[in-house]
């Protein structure tokens, strides 16, 4: 008895499949079984029966090859058995001994099961254009902690290049270096896809230990958030020089939400009788979805006078101009009447800090930092900061649902105080297409409409 059925019988069962009479084969089997290569019959000049069993080490238990092979000789048919035998007795080792671009590949398609599109589309940037070309080819098993060291250092030194601004010339380029925090960045990805690999593939060492990511060349605590003087002297370049972007910039800065939440709003989001702006939805790349637990939002934002008189001046400009998106219902829509990209606002943005003076790198998520340092430096509370901002995990956003509105909008006029915000002197007069907006009468989104 070999495997499950005797041998004659297993014949049998070949024989039928390729369709030729059973006691001819029985007899060629019997008659010629034995050649010089273990494991491989003649069946006939041209076919032959490989069999063998192999104990599969991922198991321990026994794993069987029986194939009839055809149009081979009896050296490839012998070639063909060690091979899937190798397989088998191979398969851990073949599974230890993987690229680092091979493995990147299937870790990013498991991690798009289980993350926000946007931090999958951040990994798989920072493994495709930094990570995998300096590193994709090596083996994971024999990968030191001295080429990681080395991707590192060699991506502070190449920077990268970009045409000026501006510049019809082709030629004319800007060598830029990338910051210290971009590359940490990169580096996170890699770290964390490492901290995977050591386990999936069994790795004996961690070769992102002890790697150090070199500070940029200017001031190492240089915040990415601005004083109150710089932050009144920005405002006041972007009002009188991009009027287009000022209410946006201003909601920014005086509410401290991200861009993908603040450019997600509608004006029926905003209740102009209680004073009050909901925050329901982000949009990223115009992909529009609820607030996620990992970028939280106040659900609800206090809307002092000053900022109120900028959103209707804002509003009536629309209005008045029948901007693409204002039927969309939009409360900051793009020239086109979609919704915004943070890029849209990269030309104003730079003319703005050179107006203002500001010399430092500053981004528009820096307004939430800077909002962040005025509530602290308006002496807020801790715990309605906390509210605020919105950074708390589940178990302390219940603990601080306790703080009420009015807390939220004390700690708005404390910030509003500290760099008042330049409101419009007096309503725009006529001109206004689609019907004269009542100060008082209607809601934001027939005013909107």
């Amino acid at each position: 008895m070999t495997g499950l059925f005797p041998l004659e019988l297993r014949v049998i069962v070949v024989v039928a499949v390729l369709g030729r009479p059973e006691t001819e084969w029985i007899s060629s089997v019997k008659e010629k079984k034995a050649t010089r290569y273990p494991g491989v019959f003649r069946l006939d000049q041209t076919t032959y029966w490989i069999r063998a069993k192999v104990v599969d080490p991922r198991t321990g238990l026994h794993k069987e090859i029986d194939r009839v092979l055809e149009g081979v000789t009896a050296h490839e048919a012998a070639q063909t058995r060690d091979r899937l035998i190798n397989e088998i007795k191979d398969a851990v080792e073949r599974a230890q001994k993987q690229r680092v671009g091979e493995f990147a590949r299937s870790w990013l398609e498991s991690k798009a099961l289980k993350l926000d599109p946007t931090t999958v589309r951040t990994y798989a940037d920072a493994l495709e254009n930094h990570i995998l070309p300096a590193l994709g080819d090596y083996y994971y098993d024999v990968l030191t902690p001295a080429d990681v060291q080395k991707w590192i250092d060699e991506s502070m030194r190449r920077g990268w290049t970009s045409e000026k601004r501006g510049s019809k010339r082709k030629n004319k380029a800007a060598r830029r270096a990338y910051s210290s925090d971009t590359v940490k960045g990169w580096f996170r990805v890699f770290r964390t896809m490492t901290r995977d690999a050591m386990a999936t593939l069994n790795l004996q060492r961690d070769p992102t230990l002890r790697i150090s990511v070199p500070d940029d060349a200017g001031d190492p605590d240089e915040a990415n958030a601005l004083s109150p003087e710089q932050l009144a002297s920005f405002l006041s370049a972007m009002r009188e020089n991009y009027p287009q972007h000022y209410a946006l910039v201003v909601l920014l800065a005086y509410t401290g939400l991200r861009f993908c939440h603040a450019s997600a709003l509608h004006w029926s989001d905003w209740n102009e009788a209680k004073r009050v702006l909901r925050v329901s939805r982000k949009q990223v790349r115009g992909k529009v979805g609820s607030v996620t637990r990992k970028k939280q939002a106040v659900k609800e934002y206090p809307v002092e006078p000053e900022l109120a008189e900028i959103l209707r001046d804002h509003r009536r400009r629309m209005l008045k101009e029948q901007a693409p998106g204002l039927s969309k219902g939009l409360m900051f829509p793009s020239k086109v009447g979609t919704y915004r990209t943070p890029n849209t606002l990269d030309i104003a943005w730079a003319r703005c800090l050179a107006l203002a003076n500001i010399e430092k790198r500053f981004t528009p998520h820096g307004l939430r930092y800077t909002f962040t340092d005025l509530v602290r430096r308006a002496n807020v509370d801790a715990v309605v900061r906390r509210a605020l901002t919105g950074h708390v995990t589940e178990e302390m956003q219940r603990h601080y649902s306790t703080v009420g509105i009015d807390e939220k909008r004390a700690a708005i006029a404390g910030v509003m105080r500290l760099v008042p915000p330049i409101t419009p002197t007096s309503p725009n007069e006529g001109g206004v297409k689609g019907g004269v907006l009542p100060e008082n009468e209607g809601s934001s989104s027939e005013r909107a409409g």
